[in-house]
Formats: C-alpha cells, sequence, structure tokens
C-alpha cells in the first residue's frame, strides 16, 4: 500500500472511535424516535463503511474524495418501511431530532427520469444537533440516513447483486426488463397501501357500527371480531364477570385463533357471535367459576371469555363425540390430546347432570 494511500486513510483511522460513537448514539435515537412516532420499521440497520472500501473509493475518484472528512456516508442508516406513505412520516420526525443537510440530500423519488429504471429512495445527509447535550467532536461529522418501503429495498438489493450501478451499457432488451420491474414494485408499492387505507376505512365503519348497535349483518372476520372484543357491551359485561372471579388484570390478545372455532358452531356474522354470548353466557361463567376460583392468576387473556363460551357450547349443547373430535381438531393436532378434551367435556356434562346418550366410557 502507497505511503500516499496510508496518509490520506490517516484521517480514518484517527476517526473511527468517533464514527463508532456516532453510530451507536443515532442507532438508538432513530429507534426510540420512531417507536415515539409510532411507527413500526421492518429494519433499522446501519454500518462503518470499512477501510478498504474507503480506500477503494478516494483512488476510483481521487478528484471528488482528496480527502476522507469529504465523504457524507462514512456512518450509513437504513430505515426500512412497510408502506410509501411512512418513508415521509420517518423523514419527518428525523427532522425533528437531527440536522439535516438539504442541499446534500437527495430525494430521488422526484430526481428519477419517467423513463429510467432504479429504486425509489429518500437520503438524508444528517448531523448531530449543537446544543443538544452531545460532545461537540461528534456533531462536526456527518451521515447518510436512507429511507426506503421494504419493496425499494428489495429492488436497490437485487440491482445491487446484478451489478448495473446506471441504465447505460445494459443491452436494450435487458433494460426494457429492468424498467418492467421497477414500474411493478412500484405499483405494489401504491396498491398495498391503499389496501391498508380500506382496511383502516372498514375498521372505522366496524367500530360506529358496534357502538351504534348495527353491527348485526357484518360478517364475522379478524377486523369485526377483534373490535367486537374490544367494543361490545355484552363481551365487555362477560370479560367483567372473569375479572370478578379472578381478580386477575385481562390482557388484550388477538382473538385470530376463535375464527374457525366460531365458524364451527354455525356462528358466520357478529349478530350469530352476540346472541351466542348471550345465549352460553351464564353457562360459560359456571365453568370459569370452577376452573378459575382457586386460581393464583395475575392476567387472564381476553380470548377467555371466548375459551368458556365454546366449551359451554360442547357441555351443555348435546354435540356428538365425532363431533367434538371435529372440533378440537381445528387447533389441537395430537389424538391423546383430543381424546383428552373430549373425556373432560363428558366429565363436566356428568357434573352438572347433562346426559344425552354418550359417556367416556365410548371415547377411544
Amino acid at each position: 500500500m502507497s505511503g500516499l494511500r496510508e496518509e490520506k486513510l490517516r484521517e480514518y483511522d484517527e476517526s473511527y472511535p468517533n464514527y463508532v460513537k456516532i453510530e451507536n448514539i443515532v442507532a438508538e435515537l432513530l429507534e426510540k424516535t420512531l417507536k415515539e412516532g409510532g411507527i413500526r420499521p421492518m429494519q433499522i440497520a446501519h454500518r462503518i463503511k470499512s477501510r478498504d472500501s474507503v480506500a477503494g473509493k478516494m483512488e476510483r475518484k481521487p478528484e471528488k474524495y482528496p480527502r476522507v472528512g469529504i465523504m457524507n456516508d462514512l456512518i450509513g442508516f437504513r430505515l426500512i418501511c412497510y408502506f410509501s406513505y411512512q418513508v415521509d412520516e420517518m423523514a419527518k420526525l428525523v427532522e425533528k431530532v437531527l440536522v439535516v443537510d438539504r442541499e446534500k440530500s437527495s430525494d430521488k423519488r422526484k430526481q428519477m427520469a419517467p423513463t429510467a429504471f432504479g429504486y425509489l429512495s429518500l437520503h438524508y445527509i444528517c448531523s448531530l444537533p449543537k446544543n443538544a447535550g452531545y460532545p461537540d467532536e461528534l456533531t462536526v461529522y456527518t451521515f447518510e440516513i436512507q429511507f426506503r418501503t421494504v419493496l425499494q429495498h428489495a429492488w436497490a438489493e437485487i440491482e445491487h447483486d446484478l451489478g448495473y450501478k446506471t441504465e447505460f451499457g445494459i443491452p436494450l432488451d435487458v433494460r426494457r426488463e429492468f424498467s418492467r420491474v421497477a414500474g411493478l414494485l412500484e405499483i405494489a408499492d401504491e396498491t398495498f397501501e391503499s389496501i391498508k387505507n380500506k382496511i383502516g376505512f372498514y375498521e372505522e365503519v366496524v367500530r360506529k357500527a358496534i357502538a351504534n348497535d348495527e353491527a348485526d349483518e357484518l360478517t364475522l372476520d379478524l377486523i369485526t371480531l377483534t373490535e367486537y372484543m374490544l367494543r361490545s357491551r355484552t363481551m365487555g359485561n362477560l370479560l367483567t364477570a372473569l375479572n370478578a372471579i379472578t381478580g386477575a388484570e385481562i390482557i388484550a390478545v388477538s382473538p385470530e385463533n376463535y375464527l374457525e372455532r366460531l365458524q364451527f358452531f354455525g356462528i358466520r356474522k357478529l349478530g350469530d357471535l352476540n346472541s351466542f354470548v348471550e345465549q352460553e353466557q351464564e353457562h360459560a361463567l359456571m365453568l370459569a367459576q370452577s376452573a378459575l376460583v382457586d386460581a393464583d392468576l395475575d392476567e387472564i387473556a381476553s380470548t377467555a371469555g371466548l375459551h368458556y363460551l365454546c366449551r359451554a357450547k360442547l357441555v351443555f349443547g348435546g354435540y356428538r363425540e365425532e363431533e367434538m373430535r371435529d372440533y378440537f381438531s381445528i387447533y389441537i393436532s395430537d389424538e391423546n390430546k383430543i381424546t383428552k378434551q373430549i373425556r373432560s367435556i363428558f366429565h363436566l356434562r356428568e357434573r352438572y347432570g347433562k346426559d344425552f346418550g354418550e359417556n367416556d366410557e365410548n371415547i377411544g
């Protein structure tokens, strides 16, 4: 390695400890800022450009990079989100906690020609703000933050792996393929955002319908069931009663695993579910009282109400052994465990004086 090259890289070696400090400070700051801003990124990636990489860049472009300190991306961060609108939301949050050099930053989403191919990405050149409690010697360094969606990131990684930095030098037929794929990914990004918006609108419609007792005809799905669990007065009364039995805190849990079980009982709409709760509530609380009164629990899942409602239906609903086996097969794969559950149902029937012409001696 030449003496001149070593001389140029001395700045890198001397500054490297500060690069590490900045990387750690900014990584923690970005994670905290996005979390407080209500954004859950797919990934926050960061790295310090290696010594060899810096040397190679300076050798390839000696006029542009006569010294190490001119490079703005020695420390790099990449914020990867799920939806395109979150790129701008993340950028606004970053602007509140870091100094953004507008002249050196770039928005490739606006710069790219309509006929060009490549990934659409927002790049900020930033520094730590002065008078914000950071060591003064660290506020003189710049670093790069890239904002991308998952699909934009996928495109950039594939493009990098193929080794093409520009469209020049690529055969026309290959360039056409690049453009087609880039267009598809951009459409996919927009479509995912549209789907998210439609789901958000649907959730709001469901909330209002439940609040106004106008939700009976809504189809049972994860959104309607989740909102019902959170907002239905009928379900709320059942959970309050369970809390009174145990004294345990009710912890919100996704009811997704109960969708197929409820459909087993013929529940297809929220009106069916509301009737189900009203009809089986007394039996469900009877079973819960027996099972939980002496249990030392600090918390119970919000789906406990569904659990005891379904169990009450099996105990008091006259279901045959083969029907119960079908029910338990929905979420249990072990045949021995299924048999144990069926035997438990028959024991409960015997305990509560219910005789439907079967007993646990029938069970294999």
